[in-house]
């Protein structure tokens, strides 16, 4: 069993192996690197041929199968039905060679996982909300088109010269449908039918509860533990953190800890009230 196992993954990985670069997709997109694999997809940059830019084509993983094809097929209408000079935009969908494929205009800039992981930034409350706000917007912009992302993530979240970009839209779907009984999670595929959040029907709660998430790995980038705090002592992020009362607050009901927001726009006129007036550690 234990070889039949190792040939499966063994084929899967040789299914998915990236293009090389200097390939031509669709006698249009010369690959240049692959920048991004998800559970479903890969993701190259590119040379448009036709107007000399550079592209995002994102390839459906072939291992898995038609349901990827159908997945990537479905964030392709999502990103029509989104237009935002943040957001990356639909160029066209296409397939060759069996294999399916989304391109769309590349953002270029830097993750906040890079940031944090990789070049070590430390973002404080003020710096944090100021971020937080901007995300917001794009995010009410998506729920005002009926619509929820579902993997508001640190890597995910791009800025750019002060600007913060949003991509990856492979887990959004309309507000209150339902998943499919297969469908994508954040480390795989699964069905339905577990108690997890992203099994139930897309809720704008979801994403509310993602910028509460997004909000600490800020915060925590500039976290240094107690020199007097043992490895073993295990301590709330409301301990260890030394945040005002107010932002307190707001993550704590953005994490459902407290009495949610009824929705992004009440969570938005919130965090204006605590820029304005709070006074940041």
């Amino acid at each position: 069993m234990r070889f039949v196992s190792f040939l499966s993954s063994f084929y899967a990985a040789w299914r998915d192996y990236p293009v090389a670069a200097g390939t031509v997709l669709d006698n249009r997109y010369v690959v240049q690197e692959i920048v991004g694999q998800g559970s479903y997809g890969l993701i190259y940059k590119c040379v448009d041929r036709a107007s000399g830019s550079l592209v995002a084509v994102k390839q459906a993983r072939p291992s898995k199968g038609p349901y990827a094809k159908r997945l990537l097929e479905r964030e392709a209408m999502i990103l029509k039905a989104l237009p935002h000079p943040r957001f990356p935009a639909f160029i066209e969908w296409f397939t060759g060679k069996g294999n399916a494929y989304l391109a769309m205009s590349f953002l270029q800039g830097d993750t906040f996982e890079d940031l944090i992981f990789g070049l070590d930034y430390k973002y404080g409350e003020r710096e944090c909300v100021r971020i937080t706000w901007q995300l917001l917007e794009l995010i009410m912009y998506t729920h005002e088109k009926g619509y929820v992302h579902l993997d508001l993530r640190i890597p995910n979240v791009l800025v750019k010269d002060g600007e913060i970009y949003l991509i990856d839209f492979g887990l959004a779907r309309k507000i209150g449908e339902p998943a499919p009984d297969h469908f994508p999670v954040r480390n795989g595929f699964c069905r339905r039918g577990t108690a997890s959040r992203q099994f139930k029907a897309a809720e704008v709660s979801s994403d509310l509860l993602d910028i509460g998430h997004f909000m600490l790995f800020l915060l925590y980038s500039a976290y240094e533990p107690k020199k007097n705090s043992g490895p073993s002592e295990e301590r709330s992020w409301q301990d260890e953190l030394a945040l005002s009362g107010e932002l307190k607050t707001v993550i704590e009901r953005l994490l459902e800890l407290r009495e949610p927001y009824s929705g992004s726009a009440e969570f938005m006129k919130e965090l204006e009230s605590l820029s304005r007036h709070t006074k940041f550690q």
